[in-house]
């Protein structure tokens, strides 16, 4: 087992269950967990996932000031959902960016998987951009992309990470439950 992985899938694990329970912790654990990921990644030629790690270390910067300031009046941002327009641009974004990297990787390097990697490293971009923005809509697309992120680490020999993303899948159910409870909490108290 590699040092970096087992860093990676620890910090990786507790960035993730806070992010359910709306803990801002949840960022600086995640720049962690990012730059142990970077170097697995990089170790296993999972490139796309590679760099999908330094997109979420700008994200994570991104999602710790926006979780803390990002609502009315610099308050704490709220829980809400995509507009059905937004969900029909998140999911063309997803597929012209899949497309475009595919190409990429499978052209100028010796990626593994290239095809698949991309549409996970794609997807993985829009939820961590929904999830920055408090949208609900995050958990489901990670809930997809964990789904086959386990088949595929498991494919690549990364047991360690490939019952980690199994983790996930729990832990994505359960945040998209407590999103929506308090989702529900914040519409009670407008009204009342």
């Amino acid at each position: 087992m590699n040092n970096y992985e087992i860093v990676g899938a620890i910090t990786g694990l507790l960035c993730v269950w806070l992010a359910a329970r709306q803990n801002v912790w949840t960022w600086p654990i995640a720049l962690i967990s990012v730059a142990c990921y970077f170097i697995f990644f990089y170790q296993i030629r999972l490139y796309a996932d590679m760099w999908l790690q330094v997109f979420f270390l700008g994200s994570n910067l991104y999602g710790w000031y926006e979780w803390r300031y990002g609502g009315k009046n610099k308050s704490e941002l709220p829980v809400t959902r995509l507009q059905p327009v937004h969900i029909g641009l998140v999911l063309l974004s997803g597929l012209v960016t899949s497309v475009l990297l595919a190409l990429y990787f499978q052209s100028f390097t010796n990626a593994s998987y290239p095809w698949l990697d991309s549409i996970l490293a794609a997807f993985s971009v829009l939820a961590q951009i929904l999830l920055t923005r408090k949208k609900i809509e995050n958990w489901i697309i990670w809930l997809l992309v964990d789904v086959v992120y386990v088949g595929l680490y498991w494919k690549k020999e990364a047991h360690l990470t490939a019952g980690l993303y199994f983790i996930f899948l729990i832990i994505a159910v359960q945040g998209f439950r407590e999103w929506h409870k308090s989702m529900k909490t914040s519409v009670s108290e407008i009204v009342t």
